[in-house]
């Protein structure tokens, strides 16, 4: 308990706490409005109190699984076919229209974090104070600023840009083209100004870091030269900063265990967090709504929220099995039988009578015997925004597609390769090494198997463009589409991007497509 409050006192530095959350509680139609009086950003305690607020925002908004919608859109998640998970059902299909159900948490909970980076930034030249410490808070601010334009782009495409707080000017949708150049300039800023390792923080990632702005420079790089603008030359880009990142001595490795990386009890007994958001249901009241029952069917007491698909579970444990990866297979899905009504001996998922869908591990827990998380709907599992394995893949597959697949880039491809065969990462597996071969494709398919169930696939078939290509693998046998005589749609204005809410439309008629 003394390591968790030592990590969350910064939650509770002073009540100046209070006019950040209560002056971003509600978006209108000025995403960067915050109402904070002028000159009252001056002191390196009332930066601290702000930026404690973002990070509170992320957490407020992270723990629902309505901010991660887009992620149900692909291959490797789907949701229960009945009951209130519509909204999670048209992301599945592509279905989604401005009145879709669950859109808003997304949309509203970035500009939130936004509009608290604006006014930080904005009265950056203000404020007074040891510099080095300035110079570090600011550079989250450009960090989380980043990182919340980077999922509102991922999420919904072209959205508007508001970088000044209180502007009266009317909202416009900013191009891909703008919106990448202004993340891009914020990481930059963020690269600067971050330190190596960030002070006083026992895990990585709990906090970002110098490699955690070049890690998400080089995420930023590949959807650049990927689909929609496909500047193929930002590969090279990407390469560079994710061996930057595997390079700079940031602290970062892969875990010696992927499964207990979703558990409470270990879940910072490993350094594979690049950017990391910890979630606390007894100490601060704030835990993760994602996990837990909501990876359950209801004959298991579930909430039937976020199942994986059949398709591409049967797709993966077929490569495990011929790969000899079948570890990882078995640390992303329960396989074991769970309790169905009043049968003592349950039933392995496929048994289940109202919904057999394949139950994700990462999202009920990595250890079943966790009891306070597997029946919970609100506990302390971290959600990872990236992981080290990310880092390792991006470097593998951005190599392979500018033309340079070099031994380091195939090492980093196998040690991910040998983690998930259950052996040590940095010891050479002849039996599990690949040294031949597209590097860029196998690093691809490498990601699909290795960030399952992480709300990431999506974006990896936008950006390469193979959203009908992973459509048409989806089995005859998902629920989801056969109680519901649907399928995912394959052409549409809303096939790659959500359309933005309803509710923000009506407050600003110039954002309709």
């Amino acid at each position: 308990m003394n390591y968790l409050n030592s990590i969350y006192r910064t939650f509770f530095i002073s009540l100046s706490l209070l006019f950040v959350i209560n002056a971003c509680t509600e978006l209108e139609e000025n995403p960067g409005a915050v109402q904070l009086a002028p000159g009252t950003l001056t002191s390196v305690e009332t930066l601290e109190a702000l930026i404690t607020g973002m990070y509170r925002t992320v957490q407020n908004e992270a723990r629902w699984s309505n901010f991660f919608i887009a992620g149900y859109s692909g291959d490797d998640i789907t949701t229960f076919s009945g009951g209130n998970k519509v909204g999670f059902r048209e992301a599945d299909w592509r279905a989604q229209t401005p009145a879709s159900d669950r859109l808003v948490r997304a949309y509203r909970g970035a500009y939130n974090m936004i509009a608290i980076a604006n006014t930080a930034i904005n009265a950056k030249e203000a404020i007074e104070g040891d510099r080095e410490i300035i110079d570090r808070l600011i550079g989250e601010t450009h960090f989380m600023r980043a990182f919340a334009y980077l999922h509102l782009t991922r999420t919904y495409g072209e959205v508007p840009v508001q970088l000044n707080v209180n502007d009266p000017q009317i909202l416009r949708k900013a191009s891909f083209q703008e919106l990448y150049e202004l993340i891009e300039a914020d990481l930059l800023e963020a690269e600067r100004l971050l330190p190596d390792v960030y002070p006083g923080i026992q895990a990585t990632g709990i906090r970002p870091s110098k490699g955690a702005a070049k890690a998400f420079l080089a995420r930023l790089y590949m959807h650049w030269a990927g689909f929609p603008l496909n500047e193929s030359d930002k590969y090279g880009l990407a390469a560079t900063k994710s061996k930057e990142v595997i390079d700079g001595g940031f602290g970062y490795d892969l875990s010696p265990s992927l499964r207990s990386m979703w558990t409470v009890g270990n879940r910072f007994a490993h350094s594979e967090g690049v950017f990391t958001m910890v979630f606390c249901d007894e100490v601060c009241g704030t835990g993760n709504r994602t996990t837990g029952r909501l990876g359950l069917p209801l004959e298991a007491k579930g909430w039937s929220e976020t199942f994986g698909e059949i398709a591409f579970f049967e797709d993966m444990e077929a490569a495990a099995m011929a790969e000899g990866t079948t570890t990882r297979f078995e640390d992303t899905y329960v396989l074991e039988v769970l309790p169905r009504g009043d049968e003592p001996n349950g039933a392995e998922w496929r048994n289940f009578d109202i919904e057999p869908h394949p139950i994700l591990r990462k999202v009920v827990g990595g250890d079943m015997s966790e009891v306070s998380v597997v029946n919970s709907t609100n506990n302390a599992i971290n959600r990872y925004f990236m992981r080290y394995a990310d880092v390792l893949l991006t470097y593998a597959e951005a190599s392979g597609r500018s033309g340079n697949s070099s031994t380091e880039a195939w090492e980093a491809l196998n040690k991910v390769r040998r983690r998930a065969a259950g052996l040590d990462p940095n010891i050479a597996a002849p039996s599990i090494d690949i040294t031949s071969g597209d590097l860029a494709e196998l690093a691809f398919t490498e990601r699909k198997w290795e960030l399952a169930g992480e709300f990431e696939r999506w974006h990896d078939l936008v950006r390469t463009n193979r959203v009908v290509e992973a459509f048409a693998n989806r089995s005859p046998d998902e629920a989801v589409d056969v109680v519901n005589s649907k399928t995912p749609e394959t052409s549409g204005k809303y096939l790659y991007f959500s359309p933005i809410p309803q509710a923000e439309l009506d407050n600003s008629p110039q954002l309709n497509d």
